[in-house]
């Protein structure tokens, strides 16, 4: 018996169908391209660790790899204050750049962030607001919108050294479980690479202070 031939609305229903299969595996292919290149990018930079300055400008570079690699519109870094307890913004990129971020401070244990530093875990979030862990106060006073989030801890020689925060997937889609291995995965090569150089400056800093006594 042979199959009977598809209407013409079936055909173009079908060729639709595959043009968005399609589409899907480009933007995957060009996810995995930008995470390889990350990847390649923080592996030679533990091999030959950088100067801390060098250092800052490649987790920029990271950063902005994990944003596009991801499909998301924002990103940021928060680092702790071992003083306070409260997460500070150092890197900002995408449009939230503009709400002038960098500085400003969560307080200890609050917002998702907070939860990230806390729990040492990253999260995924595609319902921000309703989310228990929400800190609004940033988006009312700087009149942005937080709609999903992927957010990772930067962690290093067991050492919390910051969380990565990448903020509202592109064309209000939703964020995966692979996005948020994809994000652990750079965060945790950052850590190790932000981890040697910081005990390589305490290391300089100790000598110099025996050479001084």
């Amino acid at each position: 018996m042979t199959e009977t031939a598809l209407s013409e609305p079936d055909q173009q229903g079908r060729l639709e169908a595959l043009r968005e299969e399609n589409l899907v595996l480009e933007q995957e292919a060009e996810q995995l391209r930008q995470f390889m290149e990350s990847m390649a990018a923080l592996i030679e930079a533990v091999e030959r660790p950088k100067r801390e300055s060098e250092a800052l400008n490649l987790l920029s570079q990271v950063l902005d790899s994990a944003i596009r690699a991801i499909g998301a519109e924002d990103g940021s870094l928060l680092v702790p204050d071992e003083e306070t307890g409260e997460l500070v913004f150092v890197l900002v990129q995408g449009a939230s750049s503009k709400a002038n971020l960098v500085g400003r401070r969560l307080p200890a244990g609050r917002g998702i962030a907070g939860w990230v530093a806390e729990h040492r875990a990253g999260t995924t979030v595609n319902n921000v607001p309703a989310d228990e862990r929400f800190y609004p106060e940033l988006d009312v006073e700087l009149d942005y919108r937080t709609s999903s989030l992927l957010a990772a801890p930067l962690l290093g020689g067991n050492r919390l050294l910051g969380v990565v925060e990448v903020i509202n997937k592109q064309n209000g889609k939703l964020f995966s479980t692979g996005n948020l291995t994809l994000l652990t995965l750079m965060c945790r090569f950052a850590g190790e690479l932000l981890h040697s150089l910081i005990s390589e400056v305490e290391l300089t800093q100790s000598m110099r202070r025996a050479e001084q006594a």
